[in-house]
């Protein structure tokens, strides 16, 4: 039996979203301590340079659509990955904080060429029918490296140095990102001799009339754009939110750090099993309804981590596998929701410019939760706003309505 070409590509996709993201966003901060201590540099500073990678990235996200309309999607990942390799190299002879600085805004241009923007624009073209599990097969790379990466590179750094250490990422990024990007992405189906999800011509739903879409002006007068971008913005402030302040959280009701790993790792857990469980649900039901239980998930264990001080030893496992489950549900209903609502010729743009709302949003969360948590003395309030902002997405989705696309 042949084997559809997409599911290779998107085992290659994966690999590459596993380093990309693994590497870039949740292993370098283990850099940070040797790099505060070699250079003399303060909190403040060493923290600068990823604040810097996500406005950076968020702004860049703009340019996405243009660049794969002149370039190809494939081009621009495989130049994307070469540039990874590149500036692990120059990352391991830095001297200088400005040169860390700079490292961090090539990065931002390398994550857009080859992150999750275009990995995303190409499992919606291959795959139609088995979109929702692909996009969380996909996904599944983010919580896979948070998890890989850092083991690796920690003993590393403590044995080797951490200039040894940005060589091997290097390595890394070579046979993770670069070897993928050449040898096993292709642009569409067509390159391929295939259709989408590999069907009959008639039974692939863009084989016989493909979707024109909306272009980026038609969807901003459309109130669904803003209900849904209200919905990934809230996503996004509550993911990256508690994914930077739980461990402060923790420590602040007198948990110890064995405690958090575990929390932590069930977590992580979670995550993978609600990016594979939803995607696979919303393959089968009512895209919309699937991704309202994502959300409904997310608000729950949100409330759930608003009285974790109560029962920490009980209820932090219970709010691990609720919320995990429920982000990682809503992270990938978001991305199949905007292909099904905005699919079309203006989708790349559409989706750079929903990326920037995702990264603002995850970046303010991180800032405002912590803010008030110091202004306050609790994250109480914090989890409370959580609770809130996840109450109206609910309402936000209900409200929504699948724009009917017009034919060429």
């Amino acid at each position: 039996m042949r084997v559809f070409y997409g599911w290779i590509m998107l085992a290659g996709l994966l690999l590459a979203y596993t380093a990309t993201n693994g590497i870039t966003v949740n292993t370098l901060p283990v850099f940070f301590p040797v790099l505060q201590a070699e250079f003399g540099l303060t909190a403040q500073q060493i923290t600068l340079a990823p604040s810097l990678l996500f406005l950076l990235t968020a702004i860049f996200s703009l340019f996405f659509g243009t660049l794969v309309e002149r370039f190809g999607t494939r081009l621009l990942m495989v130049l994307g990955s070469i540039a990874f390799v590149a500036i692990y190299l120059m990352f391991a002879g830095i001297t200088a904080y400005w040169q860390f600085l700079g490292i961090y805004v090539l990065f931002a241009v390398a994550i857009i060429l080859t992150g999750i923007l275009p990995s995303v624009l190409l499992v919606t073209r291959w795959f139609e029918q088995r979109r929702g599990l692909a996009m969380g097969i996909l996904l599944v790379g983010s919580s896979l490296g948070a998890a890989i990466f850092p083991n690796i590179v920690s003993p590393i750094i403590k044995n080797s140095g951490w200039r040894t250490a940005a060589l091997v990422l290097s390595g890394i990024m070579a046979v993770c990102v670069f070897l993928p990007m050449f040898f096993l992405v292709r642009n569409s189906p067509a390159d391929k001799n295939t259709t989408p999800d590999g069907l009959p011509v008639k039974a692939s739903f863009g084989a016989a009339s493909v979707p024109e879409g909306f272009t980026l002006q038609e969807a901003l007068r459309m109130p669904v754009f803003y209900l849904l971008a209200f919905v990934t913005a809230v996503m996004w402030f509550c993911i990256v939110g508690v994914t930077q302040n739980q461990t402060i959280f923790f420590k602040d009701i007198g948990m110890d750090a064995a405690f958090s790993t575990r929390i932590l790792t069930i977590f992580g857990m979670s995550a993978v099993i609600g990016k594979l469980l939803f995607g696979w649900l919303s393959d089968r039901f009512d895209k919309r309804f699937i991704m309202l239980l994502a959300t409904i998930n997310l608000t729950i264990g949100s409330a759930i981590l608003r009285i974790v001080d109560t029962n920490p030893s009980q209820l932090a496992i219970v709010y691990a596998i609720i919320y995990g489950v429920g982000f990682s549900g809503a992270f990938t209903m978001i991305q199949v929701v905007i292909a099904e609502y905005f699919g079309g010729k203006s989708y790349p743009k559409i989706l750079g410019m929903f990326t920037m709302i995702d990264t603002l949003a995850g970046s303010a969360g991180a800032v405002i939760l912590g803010t008030i948590r110091t202004n306050a003395g609790s994250y109480i309030p914090s989890f409370t706003l959580m609770v809130a902002l996840g109450a109206i997405s609910i309402v936000c989705v209900i409200l929504m309505r699948k724009p009917a696309l017009k034919k060429v």
